[in-house]
């Protein structure tokens, strides 16, 4: 007794169907393995299977890792598409990835994927098995790749989209890390001159007769503030703990979230940055999901899911209902001016009016990535000398403060 099954799969690296009979679908899947077939899809369409009797294992407790570095993502994924694009098979290239990697995460991850893809598991569904490691985006696309049997061009727009992510957070990066440098360089100056160079001179011209003019008592009295453990000591532990809740409200209270999310999108130049870099990272997503045939409805699900602010997340949600109500998609962008601008609903438009949606959001992406890049240099311009200034104005006001008692008693002798 055996029953037929129907199978889609690659061979050579070229799309292959047929059916073959087999007593279960865990022989179909060994027989296909044979004929090196990596199957993308298998059903039974006759026939009855005979189950094969398993034996009883104590279950072995596994542990995934959590998270993956991009980096190590990027490398596997450059590997893999260039062993594809060179007419190696899946299973020897996903072998010979293996060889070449050090990080212990990834390669654990590697060699369940080849167990599962050698066991006749299709490919894109052993990567559905880690949706931390390698996301929606990467895993529909490869869906695409699979069915299409053009694995290598869906894998090359995968690097190229994750390139252009680091890019973007690297340029964000790269923004905020000197003024920021420079801001812990002025706190911790201020703080120095208050603890250790002020009371010097305080005790210089404790004797000082008619006392200290004001702008010194003044420094004097911050000065005691920050030493004394029940001022600057109390102050200092309170900032701590706002710090510590704020974060931590931020990561488990949803609705406080959003309300801080929304007041980022506010924020001079960096409500800005945070807009353009979503609205890239859209895009991007929207075009190489647009190219792999994936429903609009399911494209923005999975562009919400890859943007991190939530009020822009909640516009594609609403977006997402208008469509299923038929409603087109750039009247939907319009409707909501505060995260999606004229020029990207212009834009959108054009795409639809001329039926190119893919390449439409591919420039849309270009424009708002030079766009970011823009914003990223206008926050680093206006960011240093701001920090700048304020460290010199502060060290030379304490200064002053310091040595104006001085001046006094230089006019009175």
């Amino acid at each position: 007794m055996s029953a037929k099954f129907s199978y889609k799969g690659i061979q050579g690296n070229k799309y292959t169907e047929g059916t073959i009979e087999a007593l279960n679908r865990e022989e179909a899947a060994f027989l296909l393995k044979e004929q090196k077939i990596i199957i993308t899809s298998i059903s039974k369409v006759s026939g009855k299977e005979v189950k094969e009797k398993k034996e009883t294992k104590k279950k072995q407790v596994v542990k995934v890792p959590k998270k993956i570095p991009t980096k190590e993502i990027m490398v596997f994924t450059k590997k893999l598409e260039t062993m594809v694009r060179a007419g190696l098979p899946i299973i020897e290239t996903i072998n010979l990835i293996k060889k070449q990697t050090e990080h212990k995460g990834m390669l654990f991850i590697i060699e369940k994927i080849l167990i599962d893809v050698e066991s006749g598991i299709p490919l894109s569904e052993a990567f559905a098995k880690y949706p931390n490691i390698f996301g929606n985006v990467y895993i529909n696309l490869l869906r695409a790749g699979e069915s299409s049997g053009k694995i290598d061009t869906f894998l090359q727009k995968l690097l190229n989209g994750m390139e252009k992510d680091e890019k973007i957070k690297a340029g964000i990066k790269k923004a905020l890390t000197y003024p920021i440098i420079l801001l812990f360089v002025a706190i911790a100056v201020i703080v120095l001159m208050m603890v250790y160079v002020v009371p010097v001179f305080q005790d210089m011209f404790s004797g000082s007769a008619g006392g200290l003019p004001p702008i010194t008592q003044l420094v004097v009295d911050i000065s005691e503030f920050i030493r004394d453990p029940m001022g600057g000591g109390l102050t200092l532990v309170l900032l701590v703990l706002t710090f510590i809740t704020i974060s931590t409200m931020v990561k488990k209270n949803l609705k406080f979230r959003r309300k801080w999310h929304a007041l980022l999108l506010k924020l001079p130049l960096f409500g800005d940055l945070i807009q353009k870099s979503s609205l890239a990272k859209i895009s991007m997503i929207q075009g190489n999901l647009s190219a792999a045939g994936v429903p609009v409805m399911e494209a923005l699900d999975i562009s919400a899911s890859a943007v991190d602010n939530l009020p822009i997340q909640d516009a594609l949600t609403e977006v997402k209902r208008g469509v299923f109500s038929g409603d087109p998609l750039s009247k939907l962008f319009e409707n909501r001016p505060h995260i999606f601008p004229l020029t990207f609903t212009s834009m959108t438009a054009v795409g639809e009016k001329t039926g190119n949606m893919e390449e439409m959001y591919h420039s849309i992406a270009t424009y708002y990535e030079a766009e970011m890049d823009e914003s990223i240099s206008r926050l680093t311009e206006m960011l240093e000398p701001i920090m700048i200034v304020f460290m010199g104005l502060t060290v030379g006001f304490i200064l002053i403060a310091m040595y104006t008692p001085m001046f006094q008693m230089g006019q009175t002798l």
